[in-house]
């Protein structure tokens, strides 16, 4: 890479975020001259929602009524009737999994509970109790005398001097 390649991109890099920048500028300029010359602009409207006067009582809907609400707020043709039993039965299916899981829940609480009263205990008057045999008579027996699992160690070989 040669000693200019470095500087070059980092000027190019700043060159380019600085006319973005100017673009923007000019663009925010002519826009704010339009709305002070009161040409019509079109401004992106975003929908608000007013809250519901304290007089008139609050009627819980459905999420599924409200979702629908939400997505299509002027229906202009009723469903089709195949439309219609498809969201039924994926309703139905819905309300199916959520009993099938508040019912995996209960099951798994009972189990947590089982499972924290466990206790475990032993018996040592029991005839089946029977303790690991210790003795004290076994000799020492030292690591030097058996083979363990790597073989021994080899004998170390004396180099000759190069003197």
């Amino acid at each position: 890479m040669k000693p200019t390649t470095l500087p070059l991109f980092c000027g190019v890099a700043t060159a380019a975020m600085s006319a973005a920048g100017l673009s923007h500028w000019w663009s925010v300029r002519e826009f704010i001259a339009a709305l002070d010359a009161g040409a019509p602009v079109s401004i992106p409207s975003v929908p608000v929602e007013r809250p519901a006067p304290a007089a008139q009582p609050v009627v819980s809907k459905p999420v599924a009524a409200v979702a629908a609400v939400a997505k299509n707020p002027k229906p202009t043709a009723p469903p089709a009737a195949g439309q219609e039993q498809f969201y039924e039965t994926l309703i139905s299916r819905m309300e199916s999994l959520q009993n099938q899981n508040r019912d995996l829940l209960d099951q798994l609480a009972e189990t947590n509970r089982d499972v924290m009263k466990l206790e475990f205990r032993v018996d040592t008057h029991s005839e089946s109790f029977r303790p690991l045999p210790v003795t004290e008579d076994r000799p020492f027996t030292s690591l030097e005398s058996e083979l363990g699992v790597l073989p021994p160690r080899a004998e170390p070989v004396d180099l000759p001097d190069h003197e």
